[in-house]
């Protein structure tokens, strides 16, 4: 049969394949012998190496310098811990024992409206507020009563006083009154110090733990009240049965008294 009159298509199915491709021999290259490093220790560099340049990384410099802030700020309190002196400050005056302390007073607020305030407690000697060197109010302020015993109402009834919109705290005067008190500012005072506004990952980390706490709560309270559905359905199943049974023993007992009734009148009959 010759493939002769057949289509390109089918004809190139019968065409034989290409010659393989001449490929020149491979040569096998030598490997190099190696008998460890004695044989490359004349190359190496006999003198001393250099010493290694000290590097900082960026985390490093951060902390050294918060901490060299620290103790400068230290050596700061320090010095003015002891050139602190309340017996010895020109600007103060008066007896300590009748001088109230008010402390957190809206910046708004003048002397002329502290004593205005607090003159109901008793006749006011002397009202000094403190400016900084710009002539700015502190936010505190010292006030003299010409009596002890009104300074000891005022030291009761005064603190939490709203004054211009702000509750303000009152204290007796520390400074002169109790050895070795020291100020805020020197790093004593009274009770706790500015508490910082919490970090936006500790916020979500503690808002995250909360929800997870309360998660686990709802579980919980769902499993108990699954739990209790189950026996509440069980007790209606034992209930249901129960009726189901008493029903029948009737029946059977009703049964039972009937056969047992016609017995007795075929006998009463026959005699």
């Amino acid at each position: 049969m010759s493939a002769q009159g057949l289509p390109a298509h089918i004809l190139a199915l019968f065409t034989p394949r290409p010659p393989p491709q001449h490929l020149p021999p491979q040569v096998e290259k030598k490997t190099v012998r190696l008998s460890g490093c004695a044989e490359f220790v004349e190359y190496f560099n006999a003198e001393k190496p250099p010493k290694r340049e000290p590097w900082e990384s960026p985390l490093e410099r951060k902390a050294r310098r918060s901490k060299e802030k620290l103790e400068a700020h230290k050596e700061e309190q320090r010095e003015a811990k002891e050139k602190y002196d309340p017996h010895g400050d020109p600007n103060v005056a008066g007896d300590p024992f009748k001088t109230l302390f008010v402390a957190r007073i809206s910046y708004d607020t003048t002397e002329k409206k502290l004593k205005r305030e607090f003159e109901v407690f008793g006749s006011i000697k002397k009202v000094r507020m403190v400016y900084d060197q710009k002539g700015k109010p502190r936010g505190y302020s010292f006030v003299e009563f010409e009596h002890e015993r009104d300074l000891k109402n005022a030291y009761k009834q005064g603190d939490g006083k709203k004054i211009d919109g702000r509750r303000v705290m009152v204290d007796v005067e520390r400074g002169r009154t109790v050895e070795g008190w020291v100020p805020r500012r020197l790093g004593g005072g009274r009770g706790p110090g500015r508490l910082g506004k919490p970090k936006k990952k500790k916020k979500l980390a503690a808002l995250a733990k909360q929800k997870e706490e309360e998660k686990k709560r709802e579980d919980g309270d769902r499993d108990k009240k699954d739990r209790g559905g189950g026996d509440r359905d069980r007790d209606r199943g034992d209930r249901k049965e129960k009726t189901e049974k008493k029903p029948r023993e009737r029946s059977r007992s009703r049964d039972r008294r009937g056969a047992g009734g016609g017995d007795d009148k075929k006998r009463r009959r026959e005699d």
